[in-house]
């Protein structure tokens, strides 16, 4: 499983960043969420990625993208433009990599409550395209049999390739959406995406990932529960206009 939770009970979470204040809400599934997928994503700004530059806009909304499409099984569930910002092969990508949501020989889509933290570790630049590699972490819980299997997501580095042509992304501000509502993807498109960056022989990349430490990471998690734990906001989240603001 690549998302593996893997928190023990009473343990602390790899992260030493402080938790957010105050309990927040456990998100309402949206229409725009493939079924039993209720995630927020969270982004940190570092010199590698700005979330809320152009740039940022496109690797956001990709990255977003394509889990939701491997949790619904279909690109249909990407943002619009998702489709045409990716390689040709995508409908085979987004079924590669196993789903919670839909793991093989369960009758039923299980719901999932979490929220996926990423952060940027680096990137290469080159004449016409840009590889950037991110940090993802989070947590989750699952229900099972009526009750709820909590716990954080195995680090992991995703790295994916940009290409620059046509119209330049919108910078998108700071919103209170949790997905957007127009293709934000300009004319940009991937050439390349790994959502699990993984090898038996651990990487730099996996090294760094693994201890990366990511801002409102709860530090203790409960590894049972009767209701899912509640999921941290949005970061930065969609505004209803990208681009102006």
């Amino acid at each position: 499983m690549i998302a593996a939770l893997a928190a023990g009970l009473g343990s602390a979470a790899c992260s030493g960043a402080p938790e957010p204040a105050g309990p927040a809400p456990v998100a309402a599934q949206d229409a725009h969420l493939p079924p039993g997928f209720d995630t927020t994503f969270r982004w940190s700004s570092t010199p590698v990625l700005d979330p809320q530059s152009a740039e940022g806009t496109f690797v956001r909304a990709y990255v977003e993208s394509f889990e939701l499409a491997n949790a619904g099984s279909s690109v249909e569930w990407g943002y619009p433009g998702f489709a045409d910002a990716s390689p040709s092969n995508i409908d085979q990508m987004v079924t590669a990599y196993p789903s919670e949501v839909t793991e093989a020989g369960v009758s039923e889509a299980r719901r999932q409550v979490g929220t996926a933290f990423y952060t940027g570790l680096r990137r290469v630049d080159d004449v016409d395209w840009t590889r950037i590699v991110l940090c993802r972490q989070g947590y989750r819980s699952v229900e099972r049999d009526g009750s709820w299997a909590i716990g954080y997501d195995t680090s992991r580095p995703v790295e994916i390739d940009i290409r620059r042509t046509g119209d330049r992304p919108p910078a998108a501000p700071r919103g209170g959406q949790r997905t957007p509502e127009a293709d934000v993807f300009g004319g940009w498109y991937t050439s390349r995406y790994d959502f699990a960056a993984l090898y038996p022989t651990p990487t730099a990349d996996q090294k760094a990932c693994a201890a990366t430490r990511q801002v409102g990471m709860p530090h203790w998690l409960p590894t049972q529960g009767d209701k899912p734990w509640a999921v941290s906001p949005s970061v930065p989240g969609w505004s209803t206009y990208p681009g102006i603001g």
